[in-house]
């Protein structure tokens, strides 16, 4: 299981502080912004989704790069190509596996239907696409923001380095002519984004499919491929597209066809809540989904490690146990069984102003190696233990997003899993109401 062994590093010193400040707010500027709070009392949001067929095509990213896929539940078919930095299509055919879609040797795929699709084009070792269906330009009635996070680039030729926070999560508020076919952006924060705060978008429907295309220099997410670094703005000839599912899920992608190795960075993410979620009621769902650590080089005596993208499944094993979820992989892909109970995700306390986003979260990972106790190259943000079973246990910090489009819970997680690894990895977990 990769979250809880094989040696190795990949951070160097500095990189702690970005890790340790992540929740600080970053807009292009040392000033925080002042936050833009739809107003409650007014009639806001996306138009009332259709009922969703047994056929949709998804667009969204793989970090970097726009991808489209397929997914046919009538014909139990499915298609996925790669389209920034084009590919040929790869079709198959699919086999139910208790909520997710198992696509044979050509990888595993979960769908909340015609909502949003998370695919994994390929064994454990590629990383995950996430994408929503988009098929009009619909006009948004008042303001709405997204949060997102930014999605770990998986074809990167150098080690993270400085190029933190991994801890990354932005927001943007968007809204629309009566058309829905210009868009207006403001108010981007996070700690991961770059360049003006507020930009313009124009929406164009092109073979059955919609996209919203942005204007200007302004980065979503700053880890760029393939050699990490926090860039500040957009190359000249960056794509930079953003999809809006119908019920909220949000997918974005910046990326630069011309470059002779993939260039760029992606976010998934949804529409902020209306109201406060409440993080009991949060927690204590039952959630499908997939968990990601980008591949790791080789540093100093540790062996580089490939890409992991797994199935998982979370809940409480315990009914009212506060905010907390346990859950873990379902090993070998074999989703038609449980999955593994080694992680545990504490959501923390909601922000007080953007709701469904916390950024106190802790995750805490069978650590056998002991590599959390054993790094002692600088000082790390974790804390070791030991389980009611008495296994070594390694907790370490995150951030997540959360929502609840369709009247069903979303939580997206971003952190740092200092023990798969001596100095770790990053890992994202994306998870589904059932």
């Amino acid at each position: 299981m990769r979250i809880s062994s094989k040696p190795g590093s990949s951070l160097k010193r500095y990189a702690v502080a970005l890790l340790t400040a992540a929740v600080a707010a970053g807009c292009g500027s040392s000033s925080k912004p002042v936050t833009v709070v739809p107003n409650p009392s007014l009639p806001t949001g996306l138009p009332i989704p259709a009922t969703p067929g047994q056929v949709n095509t998804y667009s969204g990213a793989q970090s970097p790069g726009a991808w489209t896929f397929t997914l046919d539940n009538s014909r139990d078919t499915f298609s996925y190509q790669p389209v920034t930095f084009a590919g040929p299509s790869t079709p198959g055919s699919i086999q139910s596996g208790t909520g997710f879609s198992v696509l044979g040797t050509s990888g595993l795929a979960f769908e909340v239907l015609g909502r949003t699709a998370v695919v994994r084009p390929g064994s454990s070792a590629t990383s995950p696409v996430f994408g929503v269906p988009q098929t009009q330009c619909y006009a948004i009635t008042g303001k709405m923001r997204f949060q997102y996070i930014g999605m770990y680039p998986g074809a990167l030729s150098a080690e993270l380095g400085a190029a933190g926070p991994t801890l990354g999560y932005g927001s943007i508020v968007a809204s629309t002519d009566t058309t829905g076919k210009t868009w207006q952006f403001e108010n981007m924060q996070g700690n991961i984004v770059a360049g003006p705060a507020s930009f313009t978008g124009a929406c164009a429907v092109a073979n059955g499919q919609a996209a919203i295309a942005l204007s200007g220099p302004s980065v979503l997410a700053d880890i760029w491929a393939p050699t990490p670094a926090l860039v500040s703005a957009t190359t000249p000839n960056t794509q930079s597209n953003v999809w809006i599912g119908p019920s909220g899920f949000f997918a974005a992608d910046q990326s630069d066809p011309t470059q002779s190795i993939p260039a760029g960075a992606s976010a998934a993410g949804m529409a902020e809540p209306a109201s406060p979620l409440s993080t009991s009621a949060l927690a204590a769902g039952q959630y499908l989904g997939f968990l990601y650590e980008p591949p790791a080089f080789a540093y100093q005596v540790n062996s580089a490690t490939p890409a992991f993208a797994a199935p998982v499944g979370f809940g409480q094993v315990v009914p009212g146990s506060g905010t907390t979820m346990t859950g873990g992989i379902f090993p070998d892909d074999a989703v038609t069984q449980n999955p593994n109970s080694d992680i545990q995700i504490s959501l923390g306390a909601q922000d007080g102003t953007l709701n469904g986003l916390y950024t106190s979260v802790s995750v805490t990972v069978l650590d056998p190696a002991q590599n959390c106790a054993n790094f002692t190259d600088y000082s790390i943000p974790v804390t070791t233990g030991v389980n009611s079973q008495g296994y070594i246990t390694c907790t370490f910090p995150g951030i997540a997003i959360a929502g609840n489009p369709d009247g069903n819970y979303a939580i997206f997680v971003n952190t740092y899993n200092w023990a798969a690894r001596l100095s770790g990895v990053p890992m994202q977990i994306y998870l589904f109401q059932q």
